[in-house]
C-alpha cells in the first residue's frame, strides 16, 4: 500500500512517498500540492525526522529507504550514504570510490535521478572547481541544504 505524507519547510513544501515499509521517492514544491494523503507511522516518522533536521536537530536518519534505479544508481546511491552531513565531495571523488574514476558524468546523472534526496544525500556533492554543480530539485533547495548542513560554497 502507498502512503505520503507532506510538510512544511523554509523554501515550500515537501512530500515523502513510502510503499511497502519503504520510503521511496521525495519530492519538493513551492505551493502546498494538492493530493490525497495517506498517512502511516512510517512517513509520519520520516516527516518528523526531516522536520527535525531543518531544525538542525538532526543530522541522520534511521528511515528504511528503497530507491527505484539501475544497478549503477544503487552502487552510487549506497556509496553516497557514506557522506557524512556538512560535508561535501566530487562527482570525481565519488566516481572514485565506486572504482570507477571516469564515470564522473554518469555518477552525476545517476545524483540527478536519485528518487529520495536528502535522505540520500546527493546534494553534498559538488563539482570539482567548487561550485555546486546541479541538482534535480534546482539549485535554491540545494544551496540551502548545504547552507543549512554549515558548508560554504
Amino acid at each position: 500500500m502507498k502512503f505520503s505524507y507532506v510538510l512544511k519547510y523554509p523554501l515550500g513544501w515537501v512530500a515523502l512517498f513510502a510503499d511497502n515499509g519503504f520510503i521511496t521517492q521525495v519530492r519538493f514544491f513551492k505551493h502546498k500540492p494538492v493530493f490525497d494523503q495517506r498517512v502511516n507511522l512510517l512517513v509520519k516518522n520520516c516527516a518528523k525526522q526531516l522536520q527535525e533536521y531543518f531544525e538542525r536537530k538532526r543530522k541522520f536518519f534511521d528511515c528504511p529507504l528503497k530507491p527505484v534505479g539501475t544497478d549503477f544508481q544503487q552502487i552510487v546511491w549506497q556509496k553516497l550514504l557514506s557522506v557524512r552531513y556538512g560535508q561535501v565531495i566530487t562527482y570525481a571523488q565519488l566516481a572514485h570510490l565506486i572504482g570507477k574514476p571516469t564515470a564522473y558524468r554518469a555518477v552525476a546523472n545517476a545524483l540527478g535521478a536519485n528518487p529520495i534526496p536528502i535522505f540520500i544525500p546527493c546534494h553534498r556533492v559538488i563539482r570539482s572547481d567548487g561550485s555546486l554543480g546541479g541538482f534535480s530539485q534546482g539549485l535554491e533547495i540545494k544551496k540551502f541544504l548545504l547552507t543549512l548542513e554549515g558548508v560554504t560554497i
